[in-house]
Formats: structure tokens, sequence, C-alpha cells
């Protein structure tokens, strides 16, 4: 007997070599042993969830490759879950049962939220694509007819042939700093649209808009207290907060933003964080053409905490004011030399969270 080994199967229809083979089954793997040949079937499980509001569409595929004759078979597999906490907590089961290499979920209005937190609780690895990335493979694959049952499917080819990244969790803090702050962020927008209306309106619609806009400022004050207490709340997020503020030009907003919006700083290598956020220039290259770097997508809310902490830095950091008057004096554009702050920026921050080391101007 084989160490290790759940079952044993006697099948001569499974390995050709021999009549009295014997398929020997370890975990997910199926091996035939007969003198020294062996024969193994390994399993490749991918899973896509097509999130509603109400209902959850599970597609599992699932291939089965021979070591010794290439692709064997494909299967799949489809059923429907209420988008509940007992219907995730029966795809949790079922998943969690057959271990699948990776579990994609779109972006749905955070409706998807439920079952990605259950499932990456159970330790699967979950990851939330991008919507569009997903039409975009779907159009590739030429698929016209669309169901959710049909999405489900292809968002299960997607994990299988883009295998997106897991992604470090923020913590339940970093959560709550993520609401505050963006909650905070919604007010300001609101002080501010107001506030242009009192430029020109109505006697009797000022008489509306400045009481509100009183209470407006309470509100906000109270709630930038409470955004303050929650950056501190943890110390590994309050040593955060501090380190990143010792960059002349990172303030406390900024501090909130990047613990709030981006957990993986510090977790990535200064590529795949710079390409996360948005800040990193995609190459526009085909044959002898050389088009103009840009960056795509992203997350707009760091994107923007970045910017102003840029902005600032380059003007009051002896550092990046250097790096800014070198980049204008080649003759880049405004927004090109923004952007390579924005993405210098980010690169010290994170290599500094990485070291637990302080700003410090000299190389």
């Amino acid at each position: 007997m084989v160490p290790g080994v759940e079952s044993v199967l006697e099948s001569p229809n499974n390995c050709k070599s021999h009549p009295r083979a014997r398929i020997y089954k370890v975990g997910r793997e199926a091996r035939c042993f007969y003198h020294t040949e062996v024969i193994i079937m390994q399993q490749s499980i991918f899973v896509g969830i097509d999130v509603g509001k109400d209902k959850l569409d599970v597609a599992v595929k699932i291939q089965e490759t021979n070591s010794a004759a290439g692709p064997a078979k494909r299967a799949h597999e489809a059923w429907v879950s209420k988008n509940t906490d007992q219907g995730v907590a029966e795809i949790v089961k079922r998943l969690h049962a057959i271990k699948p290499l990776r579990i994609a979920l779109e972006a749905t209005g955070a409706y998807e939220q439920r079952v990605f937190r259950a499932l990456r609780a159970a330790g699967l690895p979950a990851v939330i694509v991008k919507p569009g990335s997903v039409r975009d493979f779907i159009r590739s694959m030429g698929r016209q007819a669309k169901t959710d049952k049909i999405d489900a499917l292809m968002i299960a080819y997607f994990a299988e042939v883009r295998q997106p990244a897991v992604l470090p969790l923020p913590s339940a803090n970093q959560e709550r700093v993520a609401a505050l702050r963006g909650l905070r962020a919604d007010l300001l927008a609101t002080r501010v649209a107001y506030t242009n209306r009192l430029e020109n309106c109505d006697p009797a619609a000022r008489e509306e808009i400045e009481p509100f806009l009183a209470d407006l400022e309470v509100r906000i004050a109270t709630l930038t207290a409470k955004l303050n207490a929650a950056v501190q709340a943890t110390p590994e997020d309050a040593a955060k907060a501090k380190l990143v503020q010792t960059v002349p030009g990172v303030g406390p907003v900024t501090a909130a933003t990047l613990i709030g919006e981006l957990p993986e700083l510090g977790k990535l290598d200064k590529r795949r964080l710079s390409a996360l956020v948005g800040v990193a220039p995609m190459n526009r290259d085909s044959g002898h053409q050389r088009g103009k770097r840009a960056t795509v997508g992203g997350r707009s809310e760091v994107r923007r905490a970045l910017y102003m902490a840029a902005l600032s830095a380059s003007i009051h950091n002896p550092v990046f004011k250097v790096f800014r008057k070198r980049l204008e004096d080649a003759g880049k554009p405004f927004k090109v030399v923004m952007t390579a702050c924005m993405h210098k920026l980010l690169g010290i921050l994170n290599a500094m969270v990485v070291t637990g080391t302080p700003w410090s101007p000299s190389p």
C-alpha cells in the first residue's frame, strides 16, 4: 500500500499498460502503478459566480489532465443559491469540499461582498474581478447568448485563463477607516456644491442653505474626529499612519486613505502596487509605432489623495521639488509630471512601510 493513499480501485480500463494495474487515488490525483509506470490524473477546478441582488449563479469548471495522454475530460457543474446567509453557507460548504484553484466574482454594487467575505474567511482563493474585463473576455470568446448561468461559466473560464491574484484583505478596522473616509469625502463634496449655490441664489433658498451648511460643518468636524480615532484604533494602523506622515506633503487625510483604501501597501512590490492604484504608465506600441504611455484603471480615491500629496510634496519637499523641476525642464506636460511624482511617492511610501523606516531626504 502506498503511504497516504485514500482508496484503491481495480480497473483494467483505467490503465492500458497492464490488465492487473491498480489506480491509487491520492487527494485529487489518481495514480496508476504497475512495475515502474505511473499515470497521474490531475484535476484543475475553477469557479465563477454571477452575483445578483437576490441570487448567486455558481458554475464549476473541472478539467482532468492525464500525464500520459494529455487532456482527458472536461466537466461543468452549476447551481443557483440565494444571496442570503444560508445560501452563502451552502456555497462555501460545497466549494470547500472540492478545493478550487480560483473563485472569481464580478464586482456588482457590493452585493458580492457577503459571499466574497465568507469564501475568504473559509480560506478559499476568492477574488473580485472587474466587470469590464469579464465582458471583454466573453466578447473574445464569441459568445452571443447571455444568461446568468452562461455568465457564471464564462467567469469560471476567465478565472482559469487569467488566474487573477488573490490580494490581501483589509482588517475590520481598515474597513471602518475606509467607510468613514468615504462618508467624509461625500460630505465635503456636498458642502462645496451648496456653498457654490449661495453665490447666486434666491433669498428664500439662502434661508434654507445657510442653516444646512452650518449643520454640515458640525457633522464634518464630528466625522473627522471619528476618522482620526479610527486610524489610531490599532497599533499597526497607528504606526503606519505616523510613518507615512513623516514624508513632507503627506497629511492625515492621505494617511487615512492609504490605510483604508490600500491595505496592500507594504505587502506588494512597487510595480504591482503602482498598477493596482493606476499610476503605472502602460505601453501603447505596435510595430514601428511608439504611442504615448498612459495610466489605466486603478483606485480613484487613492489616486486623488496621492495627487494632492504629490502636488504638496513637489512644492515643499526638497526631493520632489528637484524631481519636478527636472521633468519640467525636459519639457514634460504638467499631468505627466504629476503622475510621475505620484508614482515616485507611492514607491517611496511602500518601501518605507516594508522596512519600517521613516522618511529621509538622503538616498
